[in-house]
C-alpha cells in the first residue's frame, strides 16, 4: 500500500470551501486535475476524468464513499490498474478563520508500489495544482 497527500490553508470558511469543492459542474474553471459529472451523495457513482500532469486524461468512475457536508468527500476506484481510495478533507485552521484542505490518496494493489513510485511527483503536482485552484476559487467566493 502506498499513500500521498498535498494540503493547502484556505483563508475561507469550511462552508465556502466545501461549495467550490462540491459544485462539480464549476470545475472547469478552476480545476485542473478532475472533471466531474454526477451527484457526490453517499453510495453513488460519478463519471471522473483524471489529468495528471505529463499523463494521459484517464476516464474513471469512482463510487463514493463518504460526504460529510463540511468535513469530507471519500471515493474508491481502480486507479492505474490498483484499488485506490481518494479523500477530500477539510478541517477549520487553528485561529478558526480558515480551512486546511487535505486531498488524500491511498493506493493498494501488487503493482502499488512501483506504480507510486513512477506516477508519485507527477501525482503530487496534480493534486497540488487543483488545491491552489480550489483556495483560488474559494477566495473569490467569500470576497463576493
Amino acid at each position: 500500500m502506498r499513500e500521498l497527500s498535498a494540503s493547502i490553508d484556505v483563508p475561507a470558511p469550511p462552508a465556502t470551501v466545501w461549495e467550490v469543492l462540491t459544485d462539480v459542474a464549476a470545475y472547469p474553471r478552476w480545476n485542473t486535475l478532475l472533471r466531474v459529472r454526477g451527484d457526490l451523495t453517499e453510495t453513488g457513482t460519478v463519471s471522473a476524468r483524471l489529468s495528471v500532469p505529463g499523463l494521459p486524461t484517464i476516464p474513471f468512475r469512482p463510487r463514493v464513499l463518504t460526504v460529510v457536508p463540511e468535513r469530507e468527500v471519500r471515493w474508491r476506484t481502480t486507479l492505474f490498474g490498483q484499488a485506490a481510495e481518494h479523500a477530500f478533507l477539510l478541517e477549520p485552521t487553528d485561529d478558526g478563520t480558515g480551512t486546511r484542505f487535505t486531498q488524500h490518496e491511498r493506493i493498494d494493489g501488487p503493482l502499488a508500489n512501483p506504480v507510486v513510485s513512477r506516477l508519485e511527483r507527477r501525482m503530487r503536482r496534480g493534486f497540488e495544482q487543483m488545491n491552489v485552484g480550489l483556495r483560488r476559487r474559494a477566495i473569490e467566493l467569500a470576497e463576493s
